[in-house]
């Protein structure tokens, strides 16, 4: 059975939109916390996998989201590690309000690299072990992001800055997301709120590269938006999500 671990949070200022409710990029910053904290309580923490010349990367999200956080709500954020295989792991995130109602849930795919090859590495049983995940020989078929259209898709570039690379030398999760959200229009952003999502990571961004992200939306089975972050042509990062739209907001963006 799978080793389960909680936290309490709460929803801060700077966490928050102008809706006043969690963006999507403190809630993956809010997760990996928790997550690194279940790690550093099994003695499994970030040292002890750097000391073997790996560092953990993300490879895929996927979002299932009743409702975002609000300003100053206490949240429960489980998490627990539910399968892994010689090269993937899999974790589970599931976000509860002070009732205990489940607000969110999150799967994730996570994968060793090489710091110095710079490649994925098969993963070591006694890394894994403490968690309690389950070995299995079969490899999950993650659902892909849709594609961008081609002919008609807004666009923004950004440059890659000394302060987007984290710890393990690649670009955060979470900045990535911003530069996903970001080409979408602001009228949108407001108007709208994601219900389920998928993010797929490729290839890691440099620094000092530029980079391309581009968005397009559809209406098929529900709102959707595609997305990829891409430089010359190499996609990095792809990504669909849904979307619902928001009953009544003022011009401040609250609820009315």
């Amino acid at each position: 059975m799978y080793l389960s671990y909680e936290e309490t949070k709460d929803i801060a200022y700077y966490m928050c939109d102008r809706t006043q409710r969690l963006t999507l990029p403190m809630l993956v910053n809010l997760l990996l916390d928790v997550s690194e904290k279940q790690s550093d309580s099994l003695e499994r923490g970030e040292a002890y996998i750097r000391d073997r010349g790996l560092n953990w990367i993300i490879l895929h999200y996927a979002f299932d989201i009743g409702r975002m956080p609000r300003l100053n709500e206490r949240v429960y954020i489980e998490t627990f590690a539910t399968e892994y295989n010689k090269l993937f792991t899999y974790r589970t995130f599931i976000v509860r309000d002070s009732n205990r109602t489940e607000l969110i849930k999150v799967e994730t795919t996570f994968a060793l690299l090489d710091s110095k090859k710079r490649k994925m590495a098969r993963i070591p049983e006694d890394i894994v072990a403490p968690y309690k995940a389950e070995y299995s020989k079969r490899i999950r078929r993650n659902k892909k992001p849709d594609e961008v259209n081609s002919e008609e898709y807004n666009e923004k570039q950004y440059a890659v800055r000394y302060f987007d690379i984290d710890g393990n030398n690649h670009v955060n999760n979470s900045h990535y997301i911003n530069w996903i959200l970001d080409s979408l229009d602001s009228t949108f952003l407001l108007d709208h709120d994601i219900t389920r999502g998928v993010i797929t990571f490729n290839k890691e961004v440099s620094e000092n590269q530029l980079v391309f992200s581009q968005s397009s939306i559809r209406e098929e089975e529900g709102l959707n938006s595609d997305h990829i972050i891409k430089t010359e042509d190499t996609v990095h990062c792809s990504a669909t999500f849904t979307w619902d739209k928001v009953k009544r907001r003022n011009m401040n963006g609250y609820d009315q």
